[in-house]
């Protein structure tokens, strides 16, 4: 209902039934005459707020843009803002668009698949000659990428790589990552590890590979059963922690249950964090607990989180430059970057030894 009420008001706005600077109306004026719910036109109005086509004055309601920028424009379109990958992926681009001399319009869905995917297949339509893309995937958004795609749109994804179709991509070395915590723990006497993690996503099946790697240079068996997928492509924009708590308790309660748990980012380890002092167990001296990305949070959760850090600033900065050459060569070859990431070290591991010692005494 919010894509058909936006169609039409985009279609007045171009056939200047509203002219430049005029006023559209409120939201609540609009809800009542179109028979609708605010919520309902808040969506339509965010895809042409989004698109360059009007813009909210506060207290006054929706105009028509009196004028695009002369500048080239380039839309980040963000799953979800409040997760800080994407909010420093943001920083990234729009650092790097200022020595490009080009003006970012940062676009978030909020957390609501549908306005994202609706924003993705809107974006040929906007003002905007390219787009740099943070979403999770799934076979929908899939289908809308190939769908830019198809049209000859540039864009950049980042922290996802794409099979079915060759397309720019800005990734951490994930693979390295879930190497290096796979080793640090077995180092420290851990060979029960539980895995916690949305294994549809493609840098988190990476994390999980690396991480059976170090098992395997280590001539140490991998228990499955201590892996737990813990969003089966359900509300992959929404919050995790209800389901992270139960994925935490499903592998606390393994009759031989792990030593640790690797979490696959900071968000779910936060979540692992609450789950385990529900359950009395004490953190790193039950069990020590791993996370990735180096969030701005890891390292003032108590204990301080031991986590793989991503520098995702540089991430936007990389992408940014990819879909400047993008812009300017539609034919150039498609180019994937791989960013290198770093092991830090805090409060939440401690060896077996250490744990067996204070048992002790």
């Amino acid at each position: 209902m919010y894509s058909s009420l936006a169609e039409r008001l985009r279609k007045s706005i171009r056939e200047q039934e509203y002219l430049p600077g005029q006023l559209i109306g409120s939201e609540h004026e609009l809800a009542r005459k179109q028979g609708i719910s605010r919520v309902t036109v808040r969506k339509a109005s965010e895809l042409l707020v989004n698109e360059g086509l009007i813009e909210r004055r506060p207290g006054k309601g929706l105009y028509v843009c009196a004028s695009h920028p002369k500048t080239e424009l380039v839309q980040v379109v963000v799953g979800n803002l409040r997760w800080e990958p994407c909010l420093q992926v943001a920083l990234g681009v729009k650092a790097a668009s200022k020595t490009a001399g080009i003006q970012v319009q940062l676009y978030d869905a909020h957390g609501d698949a549908d306005l994202d995917l609706e924003m993705i297949r809107q974006l040929p339509n906007s003002p905007a000659k390219g787009a740099v893309i943070v979403s999770f995937y799934s076979q929908a958004l899939n289908r809308e990428l190939y769908g830019l795609e198809s049209k000859g749109f540039p864009f950049v994804l980042v922290d996802q790589r794409l099979h079915d179709i060759d397309v720019p991509s800005v990734t951490s070395d994930n693979l390295a990552g879930g190497y290096q915590i796979g080793r640090m723990l077995i180092e420290k006497g851990h060979t029960r590890i539980g895995f916690i993690g949305d294994l549809i996503a493609g840098s988190v099946q990476a994390r999980l590979e690396g991480f059976r790697n170090a098992f395997s240079d280590a001539s140490l068996p991998f228990d499955r059963s201590l892996v737990a997928d813990l969003l089966e492509d359900k509300d992959r924009l929404g919050d995790w922690s209800v389901r992270t708590e139960q994925r935490v308790r499903e592998v606390m309660s393994n009759p031989n249950p792990p030593t640790a748990i690797f979490c696959s980012c900071d968000a779910v380890a936060r979540s692992a964090y609450r789950a385990l002092t529900a359950m009395g167990l004490s953190i790193p001296g039950d069990i020590s607990v791993v996370g990735f990305d180096d969030d701005t949070l890891a390292e003032w959760v108590s204990p301080a989180l031991t986590t793989i850090r991503q520098d995702f600033q540089a991430m936007g900065k990389a992408a940014m430059d990819l879909l400047c050459t993008r812009m300017a060569d539609p034919h150039a070859a498609v180019e994937h970057r791989v960013m290198p990431v770093e092991l830090v070290e805090r409060q939440s591991v401690v060896s077996t030894d250490s744990r067996h010692s204070a048992s002790v005494h």
